[in-house]
């Protein structure tokens, strides 16, 4: 007769591969939270007020690519040290194979990859080694960030 105690080996594995699960969830992701964001008339459009905190927001575009179902194309703003505020993807032409983008680690945006570092007050970003967070173009009009579903599609490889 096969055991029934809670304590049998398959049970205690069973655990451990939950509590890894649970600990991969909450950790692996670095604190990142994306916002699911939808387009009208070709629009997305985030209110200024919600990303102007001088910190990262995440926000990703479900696109429905025919026949391959809906894909994630992740963004995020940050607001500069000037007050300006900026688009980019959650993708570098570097580390983009990767998949894994950038988390935000108090006055930085880090590479989850390499763990390149950014400064979120720097108006420009540089690189010479090739890590760089890649542009989105926006355009700020009437209180609202306004990104060109078009635009998004250009960097769904950095995605697939």
């Amino acid at each position: 007769m096969p055991e029934t105690s809670p304590e049998t080996p398959a049970h205690r594995l069973t655990i451990a591969v939950l509590a890894l699960l649970v600990f991969c969830v909450s950790a692996c992701d670095n604190g990142r939270k994306f916002e699911i964001v939808n387009s009208k008339g070709g629009l997305i459009r985030i209110p200024v007020k919600k990303v102007s905190d001088g910190g990262v927001h995440f926000f990703t575009y479900r696109y429905h690519k025919g026949l391959f179902g809906t894909k994630n194309i992740n963004f995020f703003v940050r607001m500069d040290g000037k007050g300006k505020l900026h688009t980019h993807f959650d993708a570098c032409f570097t580390c983009y194979k990767f998949k894994k983008g950038y988390y935000a680690d108090g006055t930085d945006l880090v590479c989850i990859e390499c763990k390149k570092r950014f400064k979120l007050a720097d108006e420009v970003w540089h690189d010479d080694e090739g890590c760089l967070p890649i542009d989105l173009s926006s355009e700020i009009k009437n209180g609202y960030i306004s990104i060109n579903v078009d635009n998004l599609r250009k960097g769904e490889a950095y995605f697939f």
